[in-house]
């Protein structure tokens, strides 16, 4: 494998036994093209709460304002969310700037988190689409 970097003309040539393994994401929003798919070997990682708990736990100093039992409210209300039927499911990248937000803005939101979803501090965080949003709010 090998690569030139135009800038500086210089050619790196990577011996046979270091070649790269590259991983590309995707959310599934947009189907990837039929002759990339044929070069991968693809890999489902199915969303649980468990990886949930372990993206908090992994990114806990972000947001150390928060107590645990709060931390654990957010994501009982963050799974609750992704529960409904939206058409932009929040995704654990929402819900850790959401627990980070709400780590900045401690005291200007009651320290228990509302059951009711609509009602929940930041939702623009966690909500990306405004249809999403309004239905929430009608049918709460």
């Amino acid at each position: 494998m090998e690569f030139k970097v135009i800038e500086t003309d210089q050619t790196h040539i990577a011996p046979r036994r270091l070649r790269p393994i590259v991983f590309i994401t995707s959310n599934s929003e947009r189907r990837l093209p039929e002759p990339f798919l044929r070069r991968c070997t693809y890999h489902h990682i199915e969303f649980t709460d468990k990886l949930v708990e372990l993206a908090v736990a992994a990114r806990k100093d972000d947001f150390k304002e928060l107590s645990p039992e709060f931390i654990k409210m957010a994501v009982q209300r963050f799974l609750a969310l992704r529960n409904r039927n939206l058409r932009k499911t929040p995704a654990t990248g929402e819900l850790l700037v959401w627990l980070k937000v709400l780590a900045t803005a401690v005291g200007t939101y009651p320290e228990r988190l509302e059951e009711e979803l609509s009602k929940l501090p930041y939702l623009g965080v966690l909500l990306k689409d405004h249809q999403d949003l309004f239905e929430l709010r009608i049918k709460n």
